[in-house]
């Protein structure tokens, strides 16, 4: 069996095209540009002879099937250094897909006092780039992105879910900074154009589920329950493919041990029971997935998490994830002219085998690589910013003048921002 080359088509959405035709001029177009160097993967293009009906072709990924040691599958983003993809190679798979521009909107089918939610049509120009910047040092987004299609293949099976157990449920749990709800967000985007044969519109629903909690007693039980009705009526049109994004679940799912010791609002007890009862109730609906985050999972009921069909930890991001990320960064600055009077040798290269302390004249890999485990301990969050932290302070002017200067500046910026977090937590 091939293995496969994921490519996603972005169409022009003025644009009336034939799909069966567009396919197979992508595939010519594919042919000419091989083999495909490993700096081509996961990057975007477009030639001139389809520019006319589409904005982009994607080549997201190579699957690969072979199994480790572990008899795992395996996903490889990076090819061995030196050499190329030959496409005859692999089977490839295209997507296509156009954008919604109207992002989330408040829901107004009921009066303000019941509707505690967002909604948006997917794929949306709001969530577009965001799994590509997302970067982890473990295979976050492929257990996610497998998982997620293995679920909804099962549903679309009709699998019994007497015999076998499966909820569509995810729950992602970790420090707050870490990208969790931007992964939710990412995945949706991202399955919406991987099925969009199997389906023919996607939604994304955001509850707020602290707009859940009322202050009088036992309102916050029956304005879940509304919620719940409200998103039943949406999966009632079973050609859609529903993600239902569900912040902070914790505040939703309090352990009922906690209400029953009295040390939690004894009202929360009818609103656990109402969000387990509903989750139940949604089973039998085969075209939804649940997206959970949550901060403090100790404080989240066990029926709950038992529900859940996957728990990630999602951690902080390590020294390689680190160096991806301030590359992705520093990249664009030199792209779209912040940094100057870049030089050939300043390119960025894979990580050389040899410790970088050890060389006294490093280069601008070893520089960074060295940068990006000082940074170790900023959250995903932090290090998307540390760029423009990097110069607006020690920069302080237009354009920075080479890009070593720039890593100087971003050094700085690091142990700034480590201190100014220091002094945040002195302070706790």
């Amino acid at each position: 069996m091939k293995n496969t080359l994921h490519v996603e088509v972005l169409l022009k959405t003025e644009k009336a095209v034939d799909i069966s035709e567009l396919e197979e001029s992508i595939n010519l177009e594919l042919k000419k540009i091989k083999p495909i160097i490993p700096e081509s993967t996961h990057t975007t293009f477009i030639t001139d002879g389809l520019a006319d009906c589409i904005k982009s072709i994607q080549i997201c990924e190579v699957e690969n099937l072979q199994e480790d040691d572990n008899h795992e599958r395996m996903i490889n983003y990076e090819l061995p250094e030196g050499k190329s993809l030959d496409l005859d190679a692999y089977t490839v798979q295209i997507y296509f897909y156009k954008l919604d521009d109207s992002g989330l909107v408040d829901d107004d089918t009921t009066d303000e006092s019941t509707c505690k939610m967002r909604r948006c049509i997917l794929p949306n120009v709001d969530f577009c780039g965001i799994w590509d910047s997302l970067v982890y040092q473990e295979p976050v987004k492929e257990i996610l992105l497998n998982y997620a299609q293995t679920g909804m293949n099962f549903a679309r099976h009709n699998v019994n879910t007497n015999i076998i157990s499966y909820n569509r449920l995810i729950l992602l749990h970790g420090l707050p900074g870490t990208g969790k709800t931007s992964i939710c967000k990412a995945l949706a985007q991202k399955l919406s154009i991987r099925l969009s044969k199997q389906y023919s519109f996607f939604e994304f629903i955001e509850i707020n589920s602290h707009n859940l909690l009322s202050k009088y007693f036992s309102e916050s039980g029956s304005l879940v329950m509304s919620m719940f009705q409200q998103i039943k009526n949406v999966l009632e049109y079973g050609d859609s493919l529903v993600f239902i994004l569900i912040d902070e679940v914790e505040s939703l799912t309090r352990a009922r041990d906690a209400v029953l010791s009295g040390t939690e609002p004894s009202d929360s007890i009818r609103v656990v029971n109402a969000v387990l009862t509903q989750l139940d109730n949604l089973r039998k609906y085969p075209n939804v997935i649940f997206l959970t985050t949550s901060n403090v999972t100790e404080a989240i009921d066990s029926a709950f998490t038992d529900r859940a069909d996957i728990k990630m930890l999602i951690n902080p991001p390590q020294e390689m994830a680190i160096y991806t990320i301030l590359k992705a960064a520093i990249e664009e600055l030199i792209k779209v002219g912040l940094i100057i009077n870049v030089e050939k040798n300043d390119k960025f290269d894979r990580l050389p085998n040899s410790n970088a302390e050890e060389i006294e004249d490093k280069s601008t890999t070893q520089k960074l690589y060295e940068i990006s485990k000082e940074s170790v301990g900023l959250s995903g969050r932090v290090l998307k910013k540390i760029t423009f932290i990097a110069h607006s302070i020690f920069i302080r002017k237009p354009q920075c003048d080479g890009v070593h200067q720039f890593l100087c500046a971003l050094q700085k910026a690091i142990k700034y921002q480590k201190t100014q977090d220091a002094g945040i937590n002195k302070v706790k």
